[in-house]
């Protein structure tokens, strides 16, 4: 079962001091109905009782998915760039094997574990990405601040993204082959990336950093 917590969060309109419910780990086998908010994005809401001002309150999470092998740990305002590096299995054995990912953002959470749920190895989406996010820009003309992965569907040979674009509220969608993420794989693996025992931060610059590799800029 999730673990949780109860935390006094300061309201930052009013200043009222508010008692708020945290749920610093959660399993997604035995706590469906946390993983649908994690997918809806309202797992880290805040409301304040007293004013009714509305934030998002972010706070470290362990993300982990005994079913399908893998865990996602948001750790924000940046912070994962800055982890210690940990060999997890060695402190926790019962842990080696299991894909491990470190986020900073709950969007960034509900990408990865949309990615995992498919079946898909997260360095390929990123390569895909990197590729989409430069049609997106040149189709609408304007500066991409965000994307994220959203479907695969391989009876239909597409993989979707949504975009934010820079001075747009709402995302745009992107679509391209499957066959580019299938390359994009091959790609991944001819450089010879390999999972690590320890929290990875897999995001576009480990997409830029393969791409070095793979066309022989770094080694």
């Amino acid at each position: 079962m999730a673990t949780q917590d109860n935390r006094d969060v300061s309201c930052p309109h009013c200043g009222a001091v508010v008692k708020t419910q945290v749920h610093p780990e959660l399993e997604a086998g035995e706590d469906p109905e946390l993983r649908l908010r994690v997918l809806d994005e309202t797992l880290f809401d805040w409301k304040c009782p007293e004013c009714g001002y509305e934030a998002q309150l972010v706070y470290p999470c362990l993300y982990h998915d005994k079913s399908k092998n893998f865990m996602v740990y948001v750790v924000p305002n940046g912070g994962c760039r800055s982890l210690d590096s940990v060999k997890v299995g060695e402190a926790f054995p019962q842990l080696c094997g299991v894909t491990k990912r470190v986020v900073v953002s709950p969007a960034q959470l509900k990408e990865k574990i949309l990615i995992f749920e498919a079946g898909l190895n997260d360095f390929a989406v990123e390569l895909v990405k990197l590729a989409v996010t430069d049609v997106a820009a040149k189709k609408h003309g304007k500066v991409v601040t965000d994307g994220y992965f959203c479907y695969a569907d391989e009876a239909e040979n597409r993989i979707g993204f949504s975009f934010f674009l820079k001075g747009n509220q709402e995302p745009v969608q992107q679509r391209t082959r499957m066959d580019v993420y299938k390359k994009s794989l091959e790609i991944t693996q001819s450089v010879g990336v390999a999972e690590q025992d320890e929290f990875m931060a897999v995001d576009s610059a480990a997409a830029e950093k393969i791409l070095r590799v793979y066309r022989g800029e770094e080694e």
